[in-house]
């Protein structure tokens, strides 16, 4: 197994089959109609098994069935063929994680990282992966019936410019193309629930390597909310899988 993760061969597997065209996001932003008939190759899908506070190892796997409703919406609106198999990366295994490009990370309590974890997740971010980290505001009950807690969010805002300090670390402007390279998103990351910070983002040498929401975009995907926000989530969702995976070089902020 090649443990080099390389979005340039992906991009080259799109364009060899024929179905790049949105790589130079000038498409008809979400016009199914418009959908290529045929698709590229399969792309893998992962959520990433971290332990959180108080030795929680149960936390970070909340409504799988999410995943799987953005996953449906990429590849019908899209020309991404992503694999419809949930599949779990273990941040204590590099091995593990190398396998998938893109990574979800998801939780209501804190994670609690090891020096392994930081020095694993920092691997990623240098050989290329990238990383979508998202609060779930209470996906287990963990801390209450309420939504004003936001102890995910805010310790992984702590820990990406620990793990990575070489990298810039701050709020994604409006009119950055994530949120405009397939679906125009206009005001920022669509709130759904809990604190509204916005969207964060670490641009390493360029590059963007992960985005931090604390919004609980993800339950959107589940279909909780109403059809405006689950619409709402799922485009964001498709437009932060989208530019993650072809985003330009330098593509940061």
């Amino acid at each position: 197994m090649n443990n080099n993760l390389d979005r340039r061969a992906f991009l080259k597997l799109l364009a060899a089959s024929g179905c790049a065209s949105f790589l130079g996001y000038t498409r008809s932003f979400g016009d199914p109609a418009l959908k290529p008939a045929t698709q590229g190759p399969v792309c893998p899908w992962a959520r990433l098994h971290h332990r959180c506070v108080n030795g929680d190892d149960d936390d970070w796997n909340v409504h799988p069935h999410g995943d799987l409703n953005l996953i449906e919406h990429i590849t019908t609106h899209t020309s991404v063929n992503l694999d419809r198999n949930w599949n779990i990366a273990r941040l204590d295994k590099l091995d593990e994680m190398v396998r998938y490009p893109f990574l979800f990370m998801h939780s209501e309590l804190a994670p609690d990282f090891t020096s392994e974890d930081r020095a694993n997740l920092r691997e990623y971010f240098l050989r290329g992966g990238f990383l979508f980290a998202e609060d779930c505001v209470n996906g287990k009950g963990r801390t209450g019936s309420h939504s004003n807690t936001d102890y995910f969010f805010q310790r992984m805002a702590t820990e990406l410019p620990a793990i990575l300090p070489e990298a810039k670390f701050g709020k994604v402007p409006f009119d950055h193309p994530v949120f405009h390279c397939f679906f125009h998103i206009y005001g920022g990351l669509p709130h759904m629930q809990g604190i509204p910070h916005g969207l964060y983002g670490a641009t390493y040498n360029g590059r963007l390597v992960a985005l931090l929401s604390p919004s609980d975009t993800h339950c959107a995907w589940t279909g909780w909310f109403s059809e405006a926000k689950r619409r709402a989530g799922l485009q964001m969702g498709t437009n932060i899988y989208l530019y993650a995976m072809t985003q330009p070089t330098p593509g940061g902020f």
